[in-house]
């Protein structure tokens, strides 16, 4: 069965129908742009030099004689009047004024010699006998100069007289008017109103009327029905999401980065702030500082610097080799190019590697701006990642109450948590009581029989036990003490640092900072013999650590390490447990040697005091063994990270996981790696914790490649990494219960290197950490600053119900914006560096061919940049929205024109220099160009001046007259009719067939395209190298947020004219291609589409067949069908359901199509005919052109 043919069929007679009318008014030609809508020069007068000769130099003579000194030839420049009317090198003079015969020029262009004649014959031009006389017009008259008319600022001109009063509705009429009048023309009458809906309805939301607002604007009989329409469709935020369309594409818009593997990045977030800020008819002037230097704008909001997303759109690459000052300059050039065409419509780029052909702007001028944009923050390498930095987090409106919400809470919990809480307060001070008196009885001073120093300080006892180091003061030196003992068992050894007067700033340490650096501690038994016993020292604790310098490096063997306390001045202390208890307990001698052989000089504790413990709860965990599995493989390594292998479904008795073949690894020494062999596998490691008590201890890991921990059964460390092993690239810390407590490691190796380290390195014990211990144990004037504090917060989040239930409210509100946080979107921004880079004249426009440096600045053809004010990206942004500045206000409103009416005033929106073309109503854009700015940049009071004039407001139709002389409507003798861009006609398909998604904002996402077309352009490790279809009401949302992969746009957009975003668009091309009707007739999205509105047309057209047609019709085209279409319509029904009650199975296969299922109640086969004249409508060249 063929779906198409009835389609094409039909589609052919409408075509043929009203074929003047609806032919011969679409013809939409911008060939010849450059001549279109000029005012022909009258015989006779004086040629004007903007509008008749500047065009033909430019064209013709200004490549080889204009503004490019580098390539001029013979020394000629022919663009400003001092260059054309001076003599030549050899003698004479090009241009003399009003003598015609004495002017070399006019001889070269006259002349039928190859040699003489100009331009010469080599280069593809000449110039036409109308040219030719209006040069020798021009000469004659005295060869007046002026300057190009887009670098002189705008001025209001004054209304011009019209005959026809009774069709100006506004100043725009008059201006067109007068032209008209000068070509024996007028104005259309005005289109019905039904056309009139729809066309400002698309032109206003991108989105056509429904038949409910075209039945309340026809039965409004106020003389303001149609201006209310107006101010509805400014005020509906479809208005932002149809005018962001056009700015994404000057933006140049994508969601990946363009080049090499072209992966995803984030910056929709300034598309929904461009939607806002159309929607909130943010001034334009305002409009643009934001979005070229929000980030500089004096304590910029959040908002301002999303909007600086607009100068990060450019694409961008993380090929590696990439050589970074070479894309940092093509970065900048990039912004450079994008700025200049959709402020100032100049193609500056031109003069990157030379003087401009044709515009007054030198090569140094073009760095100069180059300068304001080579200065981001940014690295050459977008290193493929989703939000390459700058980037900022962007929190949605809902997120944004959401947060202040929590955070609100969090500050209330806090205060309450701050606050006395007199019952818990009481408690404490008992519980601190406990304390004391439990500590009183931990610690025993020792009894030193001997203390001398290896270096030559002397030692000093003093009453309270501790001694004082006095005397010489060597670089490095070994404190050694001999200590006795009538028991043993002890557990651990104290050292408390203590401060005295006679130290340095009445510190603790000799140093002249009054620090120190003990490097290494050891602990001896000593036999009566004279041997000695090492006593191994498991653990290590302090009252307080100084960064870098803790003291577990006391223990590490280093003499590059140790502990040190940052020139506190109050005393410390530290605690050294050992693995087992040491002295028996019929007592002995014990040695302790303090070492201090690090890099910093005379860094000796200055008065030091040791003491023993016998208290069980200081022996340190034991670490049991470890015991290694056998390997197990997968296919690769993430598969087997994955996959839980036999140990992790014994987490509750590991011993017993025979599957696991558990063989002892005694000689696993911890803090050193450990290797293994193989690719692809996995290797898991066993032992136990055994502690005394309740206790934290502090583990570091490393691995190659991935890691993953349980205690206990519970996961504590979740690594997938690839990476080489080395000690302590991940620290956790183990909270472990009194008893054994069982570590279970998972190591996968994906390839080449494979293997794990463990260390320990630090353990609490006894419920109370080393500081608080220490400090309770000192009088309140001893305790550091902030001890009060932090002892209360221990015991209330220990010890306290009633604070831990805050705690736990706190933790949860932690918890919450921590989830939301992950949800926030990031997008990239622009920022400054810190430290300026700069920039220098490229020689051919080549990075690596430097020339002379050059500093920011702006063309001197136009105004200079703000007084007063630093020369940055803010300046720049600034000097664009200076009224005094002759482009950005004429070009910005010539684009607004161009939206509307089709072509622009000036029909090259992108270039307003010299190749570009004459205004057709040079008096009408400064016209608007001045009310723009002087209505304070208001963008919707100008769109809406534009579509309340008669001129907008016009029949489409045209009679043969007309067409004649207006071939390309840019007189305005009519109204505008030209097919609907890519989005629109998409849009379209949708809202009528009541499948769109009308949510504004949000991430992009993916509707239906072909497979394939994805993997044929990207690298394989490309995170778009397949695309991925969403689902629901994704695939319904508006054009305006579909994926748009740079190097694979949506292929049902391209073939309408969107363009790939790889650069800035500010004007679409028009074309007409079999492919366009194509897709409209089998793309899934349209077949879909059709589907839906026939379904429409069966329950909410009515029951009889022409009352179901009439609806669809106007649904798709705005109006009723006249007794031909119905009957053409109906036609196609008929033998449409013919064909599928003769082929039910087609009928079901047909309606398959698209992921939304159809109504179950309504009948397949005549559902099926129904969709053929839906698809039919929506094909219609009525449709998807606005008239």
């Amino acid at each position: 069965m063929t779906l198409t043919r009835p389609n094409w069929r039909f589609a052919a007679a409408f075509g043929s129908l009203r074929s003047f009318i609806w032919t011969a008014a679409s013809t939409f030609a911008l060939a010849g742009l450059a001549s279109a809508a000029a005012i022909p020069q009258q015989d006779g007068a004086v040629p004007d030099f903007n509008r008749d000769i500047r065009p033909i130099l430019s064209d013709n003579c200004f490549y080889c004689h204009g503004p490019d000194r580098e390539e001029r030839k013979a020394g000629l420049r022919l663009d400003v009047p001092e260059g054309a009317l001076g003599e030549l090198s050899g003698g004479g003079f090009a241009i003399v004024p009003g003598e015609l015969e004495e002017s070399e020029l006019w001889f070269r262009v006259d002349t039928d010699d190859d040699f003489d004649v100009m331009p010469p014959p080599g280069s593809g031009k000449s110039l036409t006998d109308r040219e030719k006389q209006l040069l020798k017009q021009w000469i004659e008259a005295g060869a007046p100069f002026a300057q190009h008319w887009a670098f002189v600022a705008p001025k209001r001109p004054a209304l011009p007289e019209v005959e026809r009063q009774d069709l100006v509705r506004n100043p725009v009429d008059r201006f067109l008017l007068n032209r008209l009048q000068a070509e024996g023309l007028s104005f259309n009458p005005e289109a019905d109103r039904e056309t009139l809906l729809r066309r400002l309805s698309l032109d206003l939301t991108g989105l056509p009327p429904t038949p409910e607002e075209l039945d309340a604007f026809l039965a409004d009989e106020d003389s303001q029905a149609y201006e209310r329409q107006v101010q509805r469709l400014l005020d509906s935020p479809k208005f932002g999401e149809h005018m962001a369309r056009y700015w994404l594409d000057a933006a140049r818009y994508g969601d990946t980065h363009g080049f090499h593997l072209d992966n995803e990045r984030s910056l929709w977030p300034w598309r929904d702030w461009v939607i806002q800020s159309f929607n909130d008819n943010k001034p334009f002037d305002e409009f643009t500082i934001e979005q070229l230097a929000g980030d500089l704008l004096p304590n910029p909001t959040l908002q301002q610097r999303v909007a600086t997303g607009f100068n990060r759109c450019n694409p961008t690459t993380g090929e590696g080799g990439l050589i970074e000052e070479e894309y940092l300059v093509k970065y900048a050039m990039d912004r450079v190019e994008t700025t200049s065409t959709v402020w100032m419509g100049l193609t500056m780029n031109c003069a990157s590697c030379h003087d401009h052909k044709f515009d007054p702007f030198s090569q140094e001028e073009y760095y100069r701006i180059f300068a304001f944009f080579h200065n981001v923050a940014e690295e050459g390498t977008d290193r493929n990642a989703l939000t390459p930095p700058p980037v900022i987090k962007a929190p949605l409106p809902e997120q944004q109450v959401r947060i202040a919400d929590l955070e609100q809470r969090l500050q209330l919990l806090e205060q309450e948590m701050a606050s006395p809480m007199p019952e818990v307060d009481a408690a404490q001070s008992r519980w601190e009581q406990q304390w004391r008196q439990q500590l009183a009885k931990r610690w025993m001073p020792a009894k030193v029989l001997e203390a001398k120093s290896l270096n030559g300080a002397e030692l000093q006892a003093l009453e309270d036990g501790s001694y004082l180091v006095a005397g010489p003061s060597p670089d490095k030196d070994v404190q050694e003490f001999i200590l006795e003992s009538e028991g043993g068992g002890f557990s651990a050894l104290r050292l408390e640092a203590l401060p005295d007067e006679s130290l340095p700033l009445q510190g603790i340490g000799r140093a002249d900072n009054a620090n120190f650096v003990l490097s290494g501690v050891e602990l001896e038994v000593l036999a009566e013999d004279g041997s000695a016993q090492a006593v191994p020292l498991a653990v290590a604790s302090a009252s307080y650590n100084q960064p870098n310098y803790p003291v577990s490096a006391a223990l590490d063997g280093k003499d590059n390490s140790g502990w040190a306390i940052s020139a506190r001045r109050e005393a410390q202390a530290a605690v050294f447990q050992a693995e087992r208890p040491f002295l028996p307990e019929s007592g002995g001698r014990l040695r302790v040697r303090l070492r201090y052989e690090s890099p910093h000089l005379r860094h000796v504790i200055g008065r030091v005091r040791l003491l023993l413990s016998r208290d069980p709860d200081l022996v340190p965990t034991q670490l049991g063994a470890w015991s290694q599995s056998k390997a197990f493989s997968g296919a690769n390594g993430n598969e087997v990270y994955r996959q839980a292998f036999p140990p992790e479904t014994h987490l509750d008795d590991l011993a017993a996981c025979e599957a696991a073949e558990w063989q002892p690894k005694p000689d696993y020494v911890d803090g050193k790696v450990h290797t293994f062999t193989g690719d692809d596998r996995a290797i898991y490691l066993y032992r136990s914790l055994t502690a005394t008590s309740a206790r934290r201890l502090q583990a570091s890991f490393g691995s190659d490649d991935a890691l993953k921990v349980w205690l206990n059964g519970d996961v504590v460390l979740d690594r997938n990494v690839q990476r080489a092993a080395a000690p302590d690239q991940d620290r956790v810390d183990l909270h472990l219960r009194a008893g054994v407590n069982h570590l279970l490691l998972k190591v996968v190796n994906y390839k080449g290197g494979f293997g794990f380290a463990f260390r320990r390195v630090e353990e609490e014990v006894g419920d109370l950490p080393m500081e608080l211990a220490f400090g309770l144990e000192q009088t309140e004037s001893q305790r550091p600053i902030g001890f009060d504090k932090r002892l209360r917060e221990f015991y209330r989040n220990r010890h306290a119900p009633a604070f831990q239930a805050l705690l736990s409210r706190r933790d949860q509100t932690n918890q919450e914006l921590a989830q939301l946080d992950k949800a926030v979107p990031r997008t990239m921004v622009m920022a400054e560096r810190m430290e300026s880079r700069p920039t220098f004249f490229l020689n051919r426009g080549q990075y690596d061919n430097k020339g002379e440096q050059v500093s920011a600045g702006v063309p001197s053809v136009l105004l200079p940049l703000p007084k007063d004010q630093p020369v940055n990206r803010l300046s720049l942004a600034r000097w664009l929205m200076d009224p005094r500045h002759p482009l950005p206000a004429r070009v910005t409103v010539n684009r607004f024109w161009q939206n509307l009416f089709g072509v622009g005033i000036v029909g090259t929106a992108e270039d307003f220099g010299s190749q570009g073309e004459w205004p057709s109503h040079p008096q009408l854009l400064d016209w608007l160009a001045v009310e723009f700015m002087e209505s304070g940049w208001n963008v919707k009071h100008m769109i809406q001046l534009m579509v309340e004039s008669n001129a907008y407001r016009q029949s489409s139709r045209v009679s043969s007259e007309k067409l004649a002389a207006d071939p390309n409507n840019r007189f305005l003798s009519r109204g505008p009719r030209f097919r609907m861009d890519a989005e629109m006609v998409r849009d379209l398909a949708l809202k009528v067939s009541g499948l769109l998604v009308e949510r504004i904002g949000g991430p992009s996402v993916k509707p239906y395209q072909p497979e394939g077309l994805w993997v044929a352009v990207a690298y394989p490790s490309s995170n778009t190298s397949r695309f991925v279809q969403d689902e629901g009401e994704d695939l319904y949302r508006r054009s305006l947020y579909t994926f748009w992969k740079r190097t694979a746009p949506p292929p049902n957009m391209v073939v309408f004219d969107a363009p790939t975003r790889e650069s800035c668009t500010v004007r679409r091309p028009r074309t007409n291609t079999p492919l366009q009707a194509l897709t409209l007739l089998n793309d899934v999205q349209f077949v879909e589409a059709s589907r839906f509105l026939a379904q429409r047309m069966m329950k909410e057209g009515g029951e009889a067949k022409l009352d179901r047609i009439h609806f669809g019709f106007r649904l798709a085209t705005g109006r009723h069908p006249d007794l031909f279409e119905s009957s053409v319509l109906l036609e196609i029904f008929q033998e449409q359901w013919a064909d599928f009650q003769a082929d039910p199975e087609a009928a079901r296969e047909f309606l398959k199509v698209g992921d939304r299922a159809s109504d179950p109640q309504l009948p397949v086969e005549e559902l099926a005919a129904w969709t053929m004249v839906a698809n039919t409508l929506l094909n219609l060249d009525e449709t998807i052109n606005k008239g």
